[in-house]
C-alpha cells in the first residue's frame, strides 16, 4: 500500500526549480562550454577580455589559456575584476575546482562560479536517530546572515567540496564546522543528485554527494562555523511536512527525500514512483539507483 502522501512528495517535485536558459548566454572558456551568463555579466567579461572575448546571440567565448594553471589565473583575474564592479557577491577568499569531462579544468574563487553558472560539487549528510519512538532526522537551521536561503531548514551537514579536497576530507571538515561532529569511521556516500536552479548570484547548478549516518543518542550537534543558527532532532513525519511546506532549502529536500526512500518509508510502490521521477526530472542518474538502494 502507498503512503497517503506520494502524490504530495510528486507534486513538491514538479514544482522544484529547473534551469531553462532566458537570457543568459551559454559561458564557452578556451572551447568547453562550461557556464552560463547573465547579459550584464557577458557584457563585463568582453571588456575585461577584451581581444580574448567573442559574443555571439546566445553564447560567450573566452580565452585564457592551454592548461589549467594557466587558466585558473586568468579566470580569477576576471573574478576580481567582477568584484572590483559590484557583480559577483558573496566573495569568501575560498578556491573550487571545476571538473570537465572527468578532470580538473581550473580553479577560482568559490563566489565566481554560481555568477558564472559553472558547476560545482557538494556533500550533504542525513542525520538519522533510531529511537523507540521511530525514526528521528537532525534538521538545522541556516543563519539569518546566510547569502542564499537564509533562514531556511536544512541538512545536519551540507557544504561546497573545496579545491583539493576528497569527498572523505570535505564531509569531515564540514560536519565538524556544520555540527560538530566528528567520525570515527567516515560514511561512504549512498549516491549522486544533481540540482539546477537559477538564483540571484546566477544559477546553483551542483552535484551533490550524498551521505547518511546514524548518530547516537548522545549526540548533540555544536556549529563551529556560525553558518547555523539551530539544529536539533525531529520526527521524520514533522521533517517531510516541512519539506512540503517550502521550508527546507531544495538541495536539502532532496536529500532528505532520497533519505526517506533508503529508508523504504513509502512502501515498495510509492519508492519506485518517486525514484522514477527524481530520474525523469534529471535530480538522478539511473545508474546510481542500484547502488544507492543496496546500501
Amino acid at each position: 500500500m502507498s503512503h497517503p502522501l506520494i502524490a504530495d512528495i510528486l507534486n513538491f517535485l514538479q514544482k522544484m526549480p529547473r534551469f531553462t536558459p532566458l537570457d543568459e548566454l551559454r559561458l564557452h572558456i578556451d572551447d568547453a562550454a562550461v557556464g552560463w551568463v547573465k547579459p550584464a555579466i557577458a557584457d563585463a567579461l568582453v571588456a575585461i577580455a577584451g581581444a580574448h572575448a567573442m559574443r555571439k546571440t546566445e553564447s560567450l567565448h573566452l580565452r585564457a589559456a592551454s592548461d589549467g594553471v594557466g587558466r585558473s589565473i586568468v579566470v580569477q583575474g576576471w573574478a576580481h575584476a567582477l568584484h572590483e564592479q559590484g557583480l559577483l557577491q558573496n566573495w569568501r577568499d575560498e578556491p573550487m575546482t571545476l571538473m570537465h569531462q572527468g578532470h580538473s579544468f581550473l580553479t577560482t574563487e568559490r563566489a565566481a562560479f554560481r555568477s558564472l553558472g559553472m558547476a560545482t560539487q557538494s556533500v550533504h549528510l542525513n542525520g538519522w536517530l533510531t529511537s523507540p519512538d521511530g525514526m528521528q532526522i537532525w534538521v538545522a537551521e541556516r543563519s539569518h546572515h546566510k547569502f542564499v536561503d537564509p533562514g531556511k531548514l536544512d541538512n545536519l551537514v551540507g557544504g561546497g567540496l573545496a579545491s583539493g579536497e576528497s569527498l572523505a576530507v570535505g564531509l569531515a571538515r564540514e560536519a565538524w564546522e556544520e555540527a560538530g561532529l566528528l567520525f570515527r569511521h567516515i560514511p561512504s556516500p549512498v549516491t549522486q543528485l544533481h540540482i539546477c536552479r537559477r538564483i540571484g548570484e546566477g544559477l546553483q547548478d551542483e552535484c551533490i554527494h550524498v551521505f547518511d549516518a546514524y548518530l547516537p543518542a548522545h549526540f548533540i550537534a555544536l556549529n563551529q562555523d556560525g553558518e547555523v543558527a539551530h539544529a536539533g532532532l525531529m520526527p521524520v513525519e514533522d521533517a517531510l511536512m516541512l519539506v512540503l511546506g517550502g521550508r527546507y532549502t531544495w538541495d536539502a529536500a532532496l536529500v532528505f527525500i532520497y533519505g526517506l526512500l533508503r529508508q523504504r518509508y513509502f512502501g515498495r510502490d510509492g519508492n519506485a514512483i518517486i525514484h522514477q521521477t527524481l530520474i525523469e526530472l534529471g535530480h538522478l542518474k539511473p545508474k546510481h539507483l542500484a547502488r544507492g538502494l543496496s546500501q
